[in-house]
């Protein structure tokens, strides 16, 4: 799981860091630093798969196709000032280890990786240490050689530009300096971003894999139901409660090609396919698929997953999220501007929370979680937190 993550020049980020639990939620004015948050992990995933910095920051194409877009702001929006490094680590635990991930870039000219480390907490102990080496030429250790220091280095000749991720070829269960990596980090991480429109059409009955933006949803409800009939309920069961009428089944249309689409079943005998499904109830059935389909033990990144719910169906999706997230071991972090999902949480989950904020006393965005604020837990006794949320008092608490 991802513990913490501490950001120091990046983007609208002085110094900061936050604690994360297994479903954290990100709230916020707009502009407060929320969707800069999760650039910072989306940059760490690129380099992760092996990207250079130049693909993660400008984006990447392959056979003349693009694959992913550039990073928002691209190179000249990475620092928040020029004159230091951008700093991004990230803190992993796995049973009783602890493992922190640290990079440092320097954006002065073409961005460059200057250093990154590996330190294996439980033995204060670097287990890869990684200098950028200056001019062409490594520094002369080996990948795996150790140093009197106890450190593992890893040199990057000045044109490599990449993260010891490609140069050590890093996997998950890889044995490393006598150490086992159960590695699953942001590399096996899912960025949601449910799209109706791409969840609309016919797809092949062979893609049985749910895309980031919801894509193939119907072959991969008709796949699970084919393997899976006793779980085609809970589909309904949560739609049900979620639309206006009754869904008592799912159902698909095929082709002769073999390509099939999603029909939604009312009581009364009404056949809705998933073309001519609003946003709401496609947004909400992309989330529950994606969450009972991705990896155990992932983490999924949404923003504004609410978008499109009546407001008195809001809750659903947060008692989802809440028990997906126990049942499969899965981390979730989302962003939101609903007073209704801080409602709808528990009291865990609700101290948990994120609270990004811009303050004439801290430089860049602060973040502070609920339960850390001056008397929350008493004031929010009294007053509910959707009057604390729209009234400012918590950007006022910090």
């Amino acid at each position: 799981m991802l513990e913490s993550i501490h950001l120091k020049n990046f983007k609208s980020f002085a110094d900061a860091e936050v604690k994360l639990a297994p479903l954290t939620v990100l709230v916020g004015a707009n502009a407060s630093g929320k969707s800069n948050l999760l650039d910072a992990l989306r940059l760490v995933q690129r380099l992760e798969l092996g990207w250079t910095l130049t693909e993660a920051l400008l984006g990447r194409r392959e056979a003349g196709r693009e694959v992913a877009p550039a990073l928002r702001g691209g190179s000249m929006g990475l620092a928040r000032s020029v004159d230091a490094l951008v700093e991004l680590t990230l803190r992993w635990s796995w049973g009783t280890e602890l493992l922190t991930h640290s990079m440092g870039i320097e954006v002065r000219g073409e961005p460059i990786f200057r250093r990154e480390r590996l330190i294996l907490d439980s033995t204060s102990r670097f287990v890869v240490d990684a200098v950028h080496a200056k001019g062409s030429s490594p520094r002369g250790v080996k990948l795996g050689e150790r140093t009197p220091e106890g450190a593992y280095p890893i040199s990057f000749p000045s044109e490599a530009h990449q993260s010891f991720f490609r140069e050590a070829r890093f996997s998950p269960g890889m044995l490393f300096a006598g150490v086992t990596f159960p590695f699953r980090t942001m590399e096996q991480a899912l960025f949601l971003d449910v799209m109706p429109t791409r969840m609309r059409d016919y797809s092949p009955q062979q893609d049985i894999e749910l895309g980031a933006e919801g894509e193939n949803i119907s072959s991969v409800l008709w796949s699970h139901s084919q393997r899976h009939p006793d779980t085609q309920q809970e589909w309904v069961d949560w739609l049900s409660e979620l639309c206006g009428p009754e869904i008592v089944s799912l159902d698909f249309s095929r082709t002769e090609l073999g390509d099939v689409m999603l029909v939604l079943v009312e009581k009364d005998g009404t056949r809705t396919p998933a073309r001519s499904l609003s946003d709401g109830p496609l947004r909400f059935l992309g989330t529950l698929v994606a969450l009972r389909t991705v990896r155990e033990g992932s983490i999924v990144i949404l923003e504004e997953p609410e978008t499109g719910l009546h407001p008195q169906r809001i809750h659903l999706l947060v008692e989802f999220l809440e028990a997906v997230a126990r049942e499969r071991q899965l981390q979730v972090i989302l962003t939101t501007h609903s007073p209704q999902v801080l409602m709808a949480l528990s009291p865990e989950a609700l101290k948990s929370t994120v609270l990004c904020a811009r303050s004439p006393e801290h430089p860049g965005t602060v973040l502070r979680r609920l339960g850390d604020l001056p008397h929350f837990e008493e004031v929010s006794k009294h007053s509910n937190i959707e009057h604390l949320f729209t009234t400012g008092w918590l950007e006022r608490a910090l």
